[in-house]
């Protein structure tokens, strides 16, 4: 199974999203500063994860994005099944492809994989993005 670019990139938007908690939303451009990417793009990214109810929007002055329940609620399987809209094949698409050479053994692997990532929550991608931030830059050592 390939993980998409948009659930890559989304992943790495909740990230961190949920890791610069502030006492006010997020805006989609610092995030989108942060990752390197297109706002437009992140702002098409929002609207799915919008409508998933993953993400909460505030307009106006002060405006962005929040995480819209706890990370610790969010799985990576959410915001991949969100983004790559993997209940948007018709139950035609479906049959077809598992009447194909193999397809039982893909679509087998398509679904132990979205388990797996059932199963890991967006807080610890959080936490360890903090690991790592942490490691990247070591306290200074008293001489």
């Amino acid at each position: 199974m390939k993980v998409s670019t948009k659930a890559r990139i989304a992943t790495a938007a909740l990230v961190e999203l949920g890791a610069h908690r502030a006492t006010h939303p997020a805006r989609l451009a610092d995030i989108a500063t942060r990752l390197d990417v297109s706002l437009s793009h992140l702002e098409h990214l929002f609207a799915l994860l919008r409508r998933h109810e993953l993400v909460e929007g505030f307009r106006g002055p002060g405006g962005g994005y929040v995480l819209a329940r706890a990370a610790r609620d969010i799985s990576v399987g959410d915001i991949v099944y969100c983004v790559d809209q993997l209940d948007s094949q018709s139950a035609a698409e479906r049959e077809a492809a598992l009447a194909a050479p193999g397809g039982q053994v893909w679509e087998q692997l398509r679904t132990q994989a979205m388990d797996y990532l059932d199963t890991v929550s967006l807080q610890q991608l959080i936490d360890s993005s903090r690991l790592r931030g942490a490691s990247a830059n070591p306290a200074p050592q008293p001489a």
